[in-house]
């Protein structure tokens, strides 16, 4: 029987197509009108009701009878269908268009809305968000942003169309127009209020961290938001003395890691107890660490010029004096308000930083260390090996030993900092009295919970 060639063309076409199934389909160009660019990854609602990702790029969008589908650049089989609610449209446009936004309003930051719209008035609007969170307020919010993304571009539309009426594609260049409008806008108003919204919490954290260094530069903190805190803090403080004192083997073990890290570190310790001296020498060089303007306002980098400046930075954590290989470690600066405070309380200020761009302020309280101190503010530096930032938020241990472990690898007072469970050793510091108490004292100990500014 003979076929028509057109016929055996179409069937080899066919075939071919069949026995080959891994041949690319081929690309089509997108629309301007239906193409979107994601600045970033967007949560949508996938067919299912599970969660769809679409990552930052260019995607070409059409619909897919109630769903909308997303088409990253022309790879098709990547497409992502998404789930849209249907609704109409004002927008007078001769071509199907597609509106991207990011919401603009303080309620809205989170939103990202797509809409495909249509030349019969009718549309498809998908929401997604930012942070991946489906909150009750989203879909109001979302309805918001997408009716100010269609008059903007309805506006748009009418500006573009009058000075296009003599270009035989003017029904698509005054879409093509009002969709770029319409997300210019959008998004120039999103990042303002975004912005603006930082700058507020930014400003409110400022001025509660003045008001909290006030309270404790005043002695009032205790009497105040910290004082739910103090009967834990006496009671672990008790319970770790107490184990001390009666547990031979935990007490010979502390002592022996003790002097373990400290003889590891022993170099380090005649510059620690030179940069204490220099502290309590000179309340200038304090106020310029740990008045509340500085210790509010001053980032980590500008802690790091000050204390270089004053010479409150030991030879052996200087940034040029260090090589690559060195083992990463933080110094520790704090001032404590002692005595008078609270019978055998204390409340401080801490700045923590490695001198390479890490590190933190924070407020703490414990008990009276320094039991034999009158009223007022006294400082110490310390030395932390091997810790995490983390590490010093929370509750922590400490043991104050008048006289040195029994090698005696420091002579006076040394400040030992442990973990909570007073088992990690994580660091030592100096300061005038520290672990002073009744004479003679083998040590005593202290807990302390600290914040984060």
């Amino acid at each position: 029987m003979n076929v028509p060639l057109s016929k055996r063309f179409l069937a080899f076409i066919l075939t071919c197509a069949l026995v080959s199934p891994t041949l690319p389909a081929l690309a089509s160009v997108p629309d301007e009108t239906t193409t979107i660019t994601l600045d970033q990854a967007i949560h949508l609602l996938g067919t299912d009701g599970s969660d769809v990702v679409a990552e930052p790029g260019d995607y070409s969008v059409e619909p897919a009878e109630e769903w909308l589908r997303l088409i990253p650049g022309t790879e098709r089989r990547d497409a992502l269908l998404v789930e849209a609610q249907k609704g109409t449209h004002e927008v007078k446009v001769e071509v199907p268009i597609v509106i991207s936004t990011p919401g603009s309003e303080p309620d809205e930051l989170d939103v990202h809305v797509i809409q495909y719209l249509n030349p019969d008035g009718t549309s498809m609007v998908a929401t997604g968000t930012y942070s991946g969170i489906q909150s009750r307020g989203l879909f109001d919010a979302a309805k918001k942003a997408a009716a100010r993304a269609r008059a903007a571009a309805e506006k748009a539309r009418r500006a573009a169309a009058a000075k296009a009426r003599q270009a035989a594609n003017a029904a698509k260049v005054a879409a093509l127009k009002a969709k770029q409008a319409a997300e210019q806008a959008a998004k120039a108003a999103a990042a303002a209020a975004k912005a603006a919204a930082a700058k507020t919490a930014q400003l409110a954290k400022i001025a509660a961290c003045h008001t909290t260094v006030g309270l404790i530069k005043g002695g009032k903190a205790v009497a105040g938001f910290m004082k739910n805190m103090i009967p834990t803090i006496q009671s672990k403080k008790k319970s770790a003395q107490d184990r001390f004192n009666n547990d031979k083997a935990f007490h010979d073990q502390l002592i022996a890691k003790v002097t373990q890290n400290l003889q590891a570190h022993q170099a380090k310790i005649p510059e620690l107890k030179k940069i204490a001296a220099f502290m309590n020498a000179s309340k200038g060089k304090l106020d310029a660490i740990f008045s509340a303007g500085n210790f509010c306002g001053d980032s980590v980098a500008t802690m790091d010029s000050k204390l270089m400046s004053l010479g409150l930075v030991p030879q052996f954590a200087m940034i040029q004096s260090r090589g690559v290989n060195d083992e990463h470690f933080y110094l520790g600066y704090q001032i404590t308000l002692g005595g008078g405070v609270g019978a055998g309380l204390q409340v401080g200020l801490m700045g923590v930083t490695d001198l390479r761009g890490n590190g933190g302020k924070y407020w703490f309280i414990g008990p009276q260390g320094i039991t034999n101190a009158a009223v007022g503010v006294t400082a110490e530096v310390a030395f932390f090996p091997k810790v995490s930032l983390d590490s010093f938020q929370g509750w922590g241990s400490g043991v104050g030993i008048s006289a040195g472990p029994p090698s005696k690898v420091v002579s006076g007072a040394v400040d030992v900092m442990l973990d909570e469970k007073v088992d990690k050793f994580q660091g030592f510091g100096f300061g005038p009295g520290v672990g002073v108490g009744v004479s003679p004292v083998d040590a005593a100990f202290s807990y302390t919970h600290s914040w984060k500014y």
